[in-house]
């Protein structure tokens, strides 16, 4: 397909503004889809093929007719049977499940394509594969994906995914970029050379809707109440693990797994008597909160796509100020540092 495009553009003589000026796309899109790091979508594609004088069978004649097998981005649901968003790391085509949105919030996904019972993957007729796929579990991506389809028209898919599955995929590839907290000095290593960005700052702890307070970790233990947790991965399991231990109850706690930070506090909220979750989770949901930890929050961006340019749509969000001004609403975040660079 790119070898397609490239080939006709030259054999009439044009650049690639001048194809972007016929077709009425940008030239950076030209420029994207030639190096094979963008797949437009039906509207671009006819205007692609009427340009150049082909039709659209033609022109992406190298394209499959259905699209290959579809890897899972940093969490481990199985796509077949439901709707999913893709976006593409290099040669991978990537899948996120189209249900809720980050971290379960309140509105429907946007879906690219259907998975069937078989795998066989069906493309919606705008469906697209463009778009950087950051796997995290910050609420924050879903600000920061629709700030930067606001100021840039570029495309982010956030992955919901603890720090641990967000490093093994973004050390497999299945990612263009990640985000991490821990206590300062404890992120994990980058699984490969990245690019960091400094987010902010913020409490992990215990939240309780409970009139006489959030319950003490001693009385957790005690009495045996159940905590809504995190899987084994996550930051705030981590933060909540080491706080046992620092008392001494080493048989942990029982409890069920919440699927992200506004996941646990919509259920202490509705009825269990703690959870752990960030401070703007519990802040939300109007519950009490007890710190047990402060962490640090990055960003960070595989170098080989960090030229991408909804890479770069990504980093001037972060280091704008309509970002700070959004988090600041929310409560929660120390934004002190927010977009400054990590060596």
């Amino acid at each position: 397909m790119p070898a397609n495009i490239r080939a006709l553009r030259e054999s009439l003589g044009w650049s690639q503004t001048d194809l972007a000026d016929r077709a009425g796309v940008s030239r950076q899109m030209i420029g994207a889809i030639e190096a094979n790091r963008h797949t437009p979508n039906v509207g671009a594609a006819l205007a692609l093929a009427r340009a150049l004088g082909t039709s659209v069978e033609e022109l992406f004649c190298e394209a499959p007719a259905a699209s290959p097998s579809i890897a899972v981005a940093a969490v481990d649901d199985d796509p077949r049977g439901s709707s999913i968003a893709i976006g593409r790391v290099g040669d991978t085509l990537v899948s996120v499940p189209a249900r809720h949105g980050i971290a379960g919030s309140e509105h429907w996904a946007m879906a690219d394509a259907t998975v069937g019972a078989d795998g066989t993957v069906s493309m919606l007729t705008d469906g697209t594969t463009d778009g950087l796929v950051i796997a995290g579990c910050d609420p924050a991506l879903g600000v920061v994906a629709a700030l930067v389809e606001r100021t840039s028209g570029q495309r982010v898919i956030p992955a919901h995914a603890s720090t641990a599955r967000s490093v093994e995929a973004l050390g497999s590839g299945r990612v263009h970029a990640a985000v991490v907290h821990a206590p300062a000095g404890r992120l994990p290593t980058p699984p490969v050379p990245v690019r960091r960005w400094h987010l902010a700052r913020w409490q992990v702890g215990l939240a309780s809707g409970r009139s006489r307070g959030v319950p003490t970790l001693e009385e957790i233990a005690e009495r045996g109440l159940r905590v809504v947790q995190r899987d084994r991965g996550a930051g705030t399991q981590l933060a909540f693990a080491r706080a046992l231990d620092r008392i001494g109850a080493h048989s942990g706690v029982p409890g069920p797994v919440g699927d992200g930070h506004v996941d646990v506090a919509r259920r202490v909220a509705t009825g269990a008597a703690a959870g752990i979750t960030m401070e703007a989770a519990a802040r939300s949901f109007g519950l009490g909160f007890s710190a047990l930890e402060e962490h640090t929050v990055e960003v960070w961006i595989d170098e080989r796509w960090a030229a991408l340019a909804s890479a770069t749509a990504l980093v001037d969000v972060l280091t704008g100020a309509s970002l700070r001004s959004r988090l600041e609403l929310i409560g929660g975040y120390d934004l002190g540092s927010c977009g400054q660079g990590v060596m």
